[in-house]
This record gives structure tokens, sequence and C-alpha cells, in this order.
């Protein structure tokens, strides 16, 4: 099983699918991991298994203040910036920046 810690660094209520890949190639799905984060709210997800430890996305989507809000987000080379992001970092922030919900890494 894998981990990572995710930040709510905003007022809205954050519903959150992790798309888990199988193995190392992107093209390879594993499943998807939901959660809610509250404002605020900070949880570690655990998702995959031994083999599978790996995202190959995440899905990010509210209602919030009149306005629903969704954005898929998926890898398809390795390496990639989004890959590195979320491959390479324990902690995931996310931050309002203007009408988007974006994802900033870091470990801690």
């Amino acid at each position: 099983m894998a981990q990572k810690i995710f930040n709510n660094r905003s007022a809205a209520t954050l519903q959150i699918g992790l798309l888990v890949r199988q193995g190392a190639d992107p093209a390879n799905f594993d499943g998807v991991v939901y959660f809610t984060l509250r404002p605020g709210e900070t949880r570690t997800v655990t998702y995959g298994n031994q083999q599978n430890v790996f995202l190959n996305g995440v899905v990010i989507s509210t209602n919030f203040n009149g306005d629903i809000y969704s954005k898929t987000q998926i890898v398809t080379v390795r390496g990639s910036q989004l890959d590195n992001l979320l491959n390479t970092n324990s902690i995931i922030d996310i931050l309002p920046i203007s009408s988007d919900y974006v994802m900033f890494a870091r470990n801690s």
C-alpha cells in the first residue's frame, strides 16, 4: 500500500478521486480511491497495493458558492510534470487560485 497526505487549503469541500496506476506504465489502470476533504482538512489517504504504488491522475470537484467545479488531470507519460508531482512527493496541498484549484506538492 502507498499513502499521501492531502491538505485542503480552500474554503470549499473537495471531492477527490485518485486514479491508481497498475504497475509502472501510465497506460494501465488499477482503480480509483475516492475521498472528501473539508475546508482546511488534512488527511492521509492510502491507495494501491505492493505492486501498484503509483498514481495516474486525480479528479477534483466541488459545488461552492453557486458554482460547480470539476477538473481531471491524467498522466500519459512517465516523468511528466504531473507524474512527478503525484509520485515523487508525500504531501499534496490543494489551493484555490482565481477560479481554479491547483495542486502543489512537497516532501515532509
